[in-house]
């Protein structure tokens, strides 16, 4: 790789970790800066991935001993020791220095990238659907039950493309905020499939992507969910697009839509027997890496579904 080309990855990882932290300062999340780590913890959750420490923006390298700086305060945070750090960004020899301190590898997750060029979505133009379906943007309370209720009955290979948990509160829906997307996919008028978008600046990043336990979760309709991701993407001006996968059928539908492999996220834990956390707030549902949701028990579809807007 030519050294235009490493300084073209770079910048684009630089993006994606600037947008991961972003995202989770917006649920909650405080970042301590301490030395040329941060120390991100969430004051009330303890969910994993709301706790970690993660080198500084634009560091090269960070020393061991930097590292355990982070590492003590999370002890005293009374959180699980967790570096979290994107691969890609730092030479291997890193992951050494994580090991030295009894970290060992949680989990890894490839990330995917797409840089979206002037011109390959046009401004205002309607994404083109099959017959029988049609796209909507969650902007009101009703909208944003339905998008829960498919949610909440996709079936167990629901693609969960987070890499930043997601914050479903069935209890008080309400429309996205303004840095989110969330998009309903209708099938003969009837909700069936979900797709969800964070914003950044000028990255967007697929943070979810699912479909009704009742509709056959096929790789072209993989693709059309991927496809209106894009799309939305584009018409927020977004020109950098990331998502995760861990399944190869994904990958290669990714790759046939433009996008390439860009490195990866890397969590360290310590090594103990420990239980895992308890407690954690199911509102912020999934592990950061952890990108197929578990089955879960049916939820009921709302009585009462709004009359819907075609995109």
């Amino acid at each position: 790789m030519s050294d235009a080309a490493v300084k073209e990855s770079r910048r684009i990882l630089r993006r994606v970790q600037e947008h991961l932290s972003q995202a989770h300062l917006n649920l909650g999340a405080t970042a301590e800066p301490i030395g040329l780590v941060d120390v991100v913890y969430h004051p009330t959750n303890p969910h994993p991935r709301l706790n970690y420490v993660s080198p500084r923006k634009n560091t090269v390298w960070v020393p061991t001993p930097e590292i355990q700086k982070g590492v003590d305060r999370l002890r005293v945070l009374k959180r699980k020791p967790r570096v979290i750090y994107i691969e890609g960004l730092y030479p291997p020899l890193f992951a050494k220095s994580i090991r030295d301190l009894g970290l060992v590898v949680e989990h890894e997750v490839a990330l995917l990238t797409r840089k979206i060029e002037a011109g390959q979505f046009p401004p205002g133009e309607p994404l083109r659907l099959p017959d029988g379906l049609r796209l909507e943007e969650v902007v009101t309370p009703e909208t944003s039950v339905l998008w829960g209720y498919v949610w909440h009955n996709a079936g167990p290979d629901t693609l969960t493309k987070s890499i930043e948990p997601l914050q479903i509160d069935a209890a008080t829906p309400s429309p996205a905020p303004a840095n989110q997307v969330d998009i309903l996919l209708y099938k003969n008028n009837n909700p069936s499939g979900v797709t969800r978008l964070t914003l950044y600046e000028n990255t967007a990043h697929i943070v979810a992507l699912a479909a009704l336990a009742t509709e056959a979760q096929t790789p072209d309709l993989v693709k059309l969910l991927y496809e209106i991701a894009l799309h939305w993407a584009a018409q927020r001006q977004c020109t950098l697009v990331f998502t995760t996968t861990e399944r190869e059928s994904d990958r290669q539908i990714c790759h046939a839509l433009g996008f390439v492999d860009s490195g990866s996220a890397v969590c360290y834990v310590e090594a103990t027997d420990q239980p895992k956390e308890e407690n954690v707030d199911e509102r912020v549902a999934q592990s950061v890496f952890a990108l197929r949701r578990s089955k879960e028990s049916p939820v009921d579809p709302p009585k009462d579904k709004p009359d819907s807007a075609t995109a």
